[in-house]
This record gives structure tokens, sequence and C-alpha cells, in this order.
């Protein structure tokens, strides 16, 4: 059963590629750093570049070992992944995977660079462990029909901000001015749902994650403390949130970074 659904998951891949296979280009480094800056880490995570027509990994980073306690990250493979993924995730799995795929195949070409996908599953470490690992992925390179050709995927281990066990829904996060769609269900149409937060209570959200305070985050941002101040509690009023803890828990669940 495994295996036959793997082989779905593949089929996926080639229709979201096209079957496009291209050499990757030498000014991929600088284009890859600048879409990781997209990317949200809170907590030991890894990232690894996808190429959806051979549905392998290109490249994979060193942290795997360290998150998911592989002795050779050559020997962690998207075929690894769903093999080791929690029964109970695998058939969601897949149907995002293919939601992602009818999403993405009705972009413009320009759009599909502009948009991060992002939801979370359970995966088991080499110690027999399940972790909760949020997975958001970028596309890094397209051709002039819309094909993705390579994705740079993020896996975070969230296990430490699940309050309730429960997955987050699928969520197409719009950059540089394109629409956001958040948990999307993979039955339905899709539903353009308005943000909670500004542009820059997203950014004052993002460092008061990564644990500055209201001084530094003034500093950072080049405003007043208390424009900060002022953010922070609109930040916690619009997301009912009670505290930080609570805060950064939603904000995941929610897909908001």
């Amino acid at each position: 059963m495994e295996k036959l659904q793997f082989d779905d998951m593949k089929k996926t891949w080639n229709e979201i590629s096209r079957y496009q296979e291209k050499e990757m280009d030498v000014k991929f480094e600088l284009e890859i750093h600048k879409k990781l800056l997209n990317i949200f880490q809170v907590g030991d995570y890894y990232y690894y570049i996808f190429n959806p027509a051979k549905a392998g990994f290109e490249y994979i980073s060193e942290n795997v070992k360290k998150v998911m306690k592989v002795e050779n990250p050559e020997d962690f493979s998207p075929q690894y992944i769903f093999e080791n993924m929690h029964p109970e995730d695998q058939i969601r799995f897949l149907a995002n995977e293919q939601k992602v795929t009818e999403f993405f195949r009705k972009l413009t070409p320009e759009q599909v660079l502009k948009y991060k996908v992002s939801y979370d599953y359970r995966m088991k470490t080499t110690e027999g462990i399940y972790k909760w690992i949020l997975m958001q992925t970028v596309t890094i390179q397209t051709d002039e029909l819309g094909a993705v050709i390579r994705v740079i995927g993020v896996q975070t281990d969230i296990t430490h901000l699940k309050t309730n066990n429960q997955p987050s829904g699928l969520s197409f996060l719009g950059l540089d001015g394109e629409p956001s769609y958040y948990n999307v269900p993979t039955n339905s149409n899709f539903n353009e749902i308005k943000e909670i937060l500004s542009k820059r209570e997203k950014e004052i959200l993002r460092l008061i994650i990564q644990g500055h305070n209201s001084y530094s985050i003034a500093n950072l941002l080049n405003i007043s403390k208390h424009t900060v101040d002022t953010h922070r509690k609109n930040i916690f009023k619009k997301t009912y949130s009670g505290n930080v803890s609570e805060l950064i828990a939603k904000a995941f669940e929610n897909g908001w970074l």
C-alpha cells in the first residue's frame, strides 16, 4: 500500500514539473539565500533542493542528521520521508500535494515563484520517535510555461509548539503582493481569505517569536518603541492570544508566517 501511494506521489510531482528537467543554474546560490528569507524557522530544521521531475532531492543539508537522527543525508529521500510518515498522515500528505499541483497549474509563470506552501505532518526518527514537522516550500526554478523545475524546502521540528496534536491546514502564502490562501480544504475551490495581520505586524510577529523585546524590535525596524508596543497590542488582540506561547502556536497552526 505504501509503495502504491508513493508511486501516486511521483505522478503528482511529474505533473507539476510537466516532466521538465533542466540543469541547475550557477546563479542559484544567491536565489536560494533570497528564498530562504521567506521561510521562517523556529526550532531545529534542515533544508533541501527538490527536483519534482526526478522525484528526488538534489541537495539536503547536514542538519537532517540532528533533526531526524539519520547517519547519512544521502539516504534521506522523498520515499524515505513518506515511508516513515505517520500512517494517519500519509493520505493527507498525498491529498495536499495533489492540491498543490492543482493550485500551481493555475498560476502564471511569474506567479509560480511568488508562493510559499506550508503544512505539517508527523515523521518517525531512526530512534522510533514521531516528530511534528512543518514543511515550507518555495519554487526556485521554473520554465517559460510555469512548470516547476526546482523547489527549496525547509522542514522544521515544531513538536514543542503543538498543543493539541492536531495537524495544521494547507496554506499558500503569497509573496510580493500576491493573495494568500489559508487552511485550504483539499476537496474544495480556493477562497482568498483576508490577511489577519498587516505586513508590519507580521514583521513584528517574526521578531517576537525570535525572542526580541520591544526595544530591540524598534531598533531593528527603525521605529519607536511606542509604535512597536501598539503593534504588539493589536497582534494579540487580532489573534485572540493571551501570551507569547499561545501566539506562536496559533501562528504555525494557522499558517500566518
